[in-house]
C-alpha cells in the first residue's frame, strides 16, 4: 500500500482553466547565454523582444527559445540580460541558421563597478528597504493586468528520478498592488506525467503550486512573511553593495530575522532599483535548518510511522520595468526534504520545484470565469494529460527543459507508446 503525502508551500491558494485564442504562424529563435570570459552558462537570463511584451528566460544550461509572430518587423531587437552583466542586443536575423540543437551563443560580460564603496556605505539599508516598501503603490500597477505565463512543477526523488512532472500555459489576471484583491489564474494548456513504481514507498502529491508561486510576490503580499509596517521589527538589514540588471543599478540589501524572533521567518537579499526604489529581484530562504516544526508548514498530510525533515526552502522573484512601472516577471520555488521510517536509519531525499515565466503582458485585464479557477485542494497533476504531442505548445513560449529533463520526457513518451500498443 503506497503512502500518501500532500505537499503545500508557505502561502497557499490554487489554479484553473481558461479560454484560448488561435496561435498565428511563428518563428522560433534559439540561443545559449554564457559568461563572455569563462564560457559558463548563465541560467535564468532574461530574454525580451524589444518594443513588445514578449519575453522568456534561459534554463539551467543557459539555453532559451523565443517564439515570435512570423509577421513581426525585422527592425525589432532581442535583448538578453542577466544580473551583474551588461545587456546584449541582437537582431532577429542574427538567429538565422540556429536552432535548439545548435543555438546561437550569446556572450554577456560582467559590469565593473565604478561607484565609490564609501558612497555605498553611506546609505542606510533599513531606510532603503522601508522606502522600497512604501513606494510599492507608485512603482507597481494599480489596475488588473492580464498575463500569459509558462509554468512548470516537478517532484524528484534523489538526484535523478522524477516522480511527477507537470507543465502548463497559464492565463493570469494579476490584481492591483493597491488593494487586497487576489490574483486569478487558469490553465489554458497543460500536460504532465507520474513516474512511480513498486520501489516507491511514498506517493507524493504537490498541492498549491501555481497560486503559491503567485502569492510569493513580495511587492504585493507580506514581505518575507511580515506585514510592511512590521518589517523593521522582525528583520536586521545590511547593505552588500550594488549590482546591475538591464543596465540599471540596484542596491543589494541583505536581511535576516532578528536573533530574538522565535518564529520561522526568512533570510535573503532584495535588489532595489537606485532610481525608482522598486524591488527588481528578491531572493529568500526560509530559516528551516534545525527546526523540526518546519514540517507542519509544508507537509499537509503524512503517514504516522514516517518522519520528515525540511532541509531547505528557497524562493526567487524577478520583476521587469515596462513604461515606468514594475511587473511580476519570473519566480522559482524549491523545497528539499528527507524522510525515514521510525526506527530506521535509511533516508530518502526529495526535491519539490516550481517555476513560472511571464511570456506576454496584455493591455487589459484577463477574465477568468469562476468555474475555471482552481481551488485550494486542486492539484495540477489531476488537471493535465500525459506527454504525447511534440508540437503540444505550438507558438506559446516555454522554458526549455534541461538535457536531463528532456531525457525523462523522451522516456515517458516511449513508455506511453508501448502502453497504447498493448
Amino acid at each position: 500500500m503506497k503512502r500518501i503525502v500532500t505537499l503545500i508551500s508557505f502561502l497557499l491558494l490554487l489554479l484553473p482553466a481558461a479560454g484560448a485564442q488561435e496561435t498565428p504562424p511563428f518563428l522560433q529563435l534559439a540561443g545559449k547565454v554564457v559568461d563572455g570570459a569563462s564560457g559558463k552558462p548563465l541560467h535564468y537570463a532574461s530574454v525580451n523582444l524589444s518594443g513588445t511584451n514578449v519575453s522568456n528566460v534561459s534554463n539551467k544550461e543557459g539555453v532559451f527559445s523565443l517564439k515570435i509572430d512570423a509577421g513581426m518587423s525585422g527592425s525589432l531587437r532581442i535583448t538578453v540580460s542577466h544580473l551583474g552583466y551588461a545587456t546584449s542586443t541582437l537582431k532577429i536575423a542574427d538567429f538565422q541558421g540556429f536552432d535548439l540543437d545548435n543555438p546561437l551563443e550569446i556572450k554577456l560580460y560582467p559590469i565593473s563597478l565604478s561607484l565609490d564603496p564609501a558612497l555605498i556605505r553611506a546609505y542606510d539599508p533599513k531606510e532603503l528597504m522601508m522606502a522600497a516598501l512604501f513606494r510599492i503603490r507608485q512603482n507597481y500597477p494599480d489596475r488588473h493586468v492580464g498575463m500569459t505565463a509558462f509554468y512548470r512543477e516537478m517532484v524528484k526523488k534523489g538526484n535523478v528520478k522524477y516522480l511527477t512532472m507537470n507543465e502548463a500555459v497559464l492565463d493570469i489576471d494579476k490584481a492591483p498592488y493597491t488593494g487586497f484583491q487576489m490574483d486569478r489564474v487558469g490553465i489554458y494548456k497543460g500536460r504532465g506525467s507520474q513516474n512511480y513504481d513498486s520501489s516507491d514507498t511514498l506517493f507524493i502529491k504537490y498541492q498549491g503550486g501555481v497560486t503559491t508561486i503567485l502569492e510569493i510576490d513580495q511587492a504585493k503580499n507580506p514581505f518575507a512573511c511580515v506585514y510592511m509596517s512590521e518589517v523593521q521589527n522582525y528583520y536586521d538589514f545590511t547593505l552588500e553593495g550594488v549590482e546591475y540588471l538591464d543596465d540599471r543599478m540596484f542596491y543589494v540589501v541583505a536581511f535576516n530575522q532578528k536573533p530574538h524572533v522565535e518564529e520561522i521567518l526568512m533570510r535573503g537579499r532584495a535588489f532595489i532599483d537606485s532610481e525608482s526604489l522598486a524591488f527588481g529581484r528578491v531572493e529568500l530562504s526560509m530559516n528551516v535548518e534545525g527546526r523540526p516544526e518546519a514540517v507542519s508548514i509544508f507537509i499537509l498530510r503524512r503517514p504516522p510511522d514516517m518522519r520528515f525533515e525540511v532541509k531547505s526552502a528557497d524562493y526567487v522573484i524577478n520583476y521587469r520595468m515596462r513604461d515606468g512601472l514594475w511587473y511580476y516577471d519570473y519566480a522559482r520555488m524549491e523545497m528539499k526534504f528527507e524522510t525515514r521510517k521510525k526506527r530506521s536509519l535509511f533516508r530518502n531525499h526529495y526535491t519539490v520545484m516550481s517555476e513560472i515565466a511571464v511570456t506576454d503582458h496584455l493591455g487589459a485585464p484577463r477574465k477568468i470565469e469562476r468555474e475555471a479557477r482552481m481551488h485550494f485542494r486542486d492539484q495540477l497533476t489531476e488537471k493535465v494529460s500525459a506527454f504525447t504531442d511534440a508540437n503540444f505548445w505550438e507558438g506559446y513560449n516555454v522554458i526549455e527543459p534541461d538535457t536531463q529533463i528532456e531525457a525523462i520526457i523522451r522516456r515517458i513518451v516511449r513508455q506511453l507508446k508501448r502502453h497504447n500498443m498493448e
